[in-house]
């Protein structure tokens, strides 16, 4: 069978056994999610052309994050900042290439699309940490390290795809997307209100959203700068 082919049917399958862990039975999702980063990492030794390390070391992170949440998200809170904040560090060095390739210019980065996006994301995240600050004690260090973190990714993304030709960065903006929905339900579903239709919606955008940011590190070198400037 062609490898291609297989490393698709096996994100199909693993893709499946996470919808239905999810909906029916959720300490099973240490496995599917499990199942998931393995097949993910699959595809990309798959299709990338040369094979980045640093990606699978971010996959294996973001497992082990994962895996706890599921297991005891408030007893490993700490532990799960901790290797989600080096995760988004890790992204942030793969996509460095990208930035330099559409070339950092702080007229670019002071725009209002830019400013109005990231300051609408700024708040929404800010406000649900606020929203949750009584629960989380002693690791609120932690978590705005995090959510630091994660913005200056979400900013990294936003900025690549704005000024960038879109065929290549569009599964970097589906991908960012993504796991900002994915952050801020998971935050609301472990902290502040528990419903099971959240822990559907937050395993389908994680997949997704870990399946376009590999796709993108598969495809950036086909990545191509945007001259058209946004005011």
């Amino acid at each position: 069978m062609d490898k291609t082919k297989l490393a698709y049917k096996l994100l199909y399958i693993s893709g499946a056994i996470l919808l239905l862990t999810s909906i029916f039975n959720e300490p099973l999702l240490v496995y599917s999610k499990t199942l998931v980063i393995f097949s993910i990492s699959f595809f990309y030794f798959v299709k990338v052309k040369r094979v980045n390390y640093l990606v699978i070391v971010a996959l294996l992170l973001v497992l082990a994050a994962e895996v706890l949440s599921v297991i005891d998200f408030k007893k490993y809170f700490r532990i799960i900042n901790i290797l989600m904040s080096f995760y988004y560090c890790l992204n942030m060095m793969l996509l460095w290439k990208s930035l330099k390739k559409v070339k950092i210019q702080f007229k670019r980065i002071f725009t209002a699309q830019l400013a109005i996006t990231m300051g609408l994301i700024t708040y929404v995240v800010y406000s649900v940490a606020d929203m949750i600050s009584l629960n989380v004690g002693e690791d609120q260090l932690y978590l705005n390290i995090l959510i630091i973190l994660f913005i200056f990714f979400i900013g990294f993304c936003y900025y690549i795809y704005l000024n960038s030709k879109t065929v290549v960065s569009s599964s970097l903006m589906i991908a960012a997307s993504c796991f900002l929905i994915v952050n801020i339900l998971t935050i609301l579903n472990k902290m502040y209100v528990y419903l099971d239709i959240f822990v559907v919606i937050t395993n389908v955008l994680q997949l997704f959203g870990h399946y376009f940011l590999v796709k993108f590190f598969v495809e950036q070198e086909d990545l191509k700068p945007d001259d058209v400037e946004f005011f």
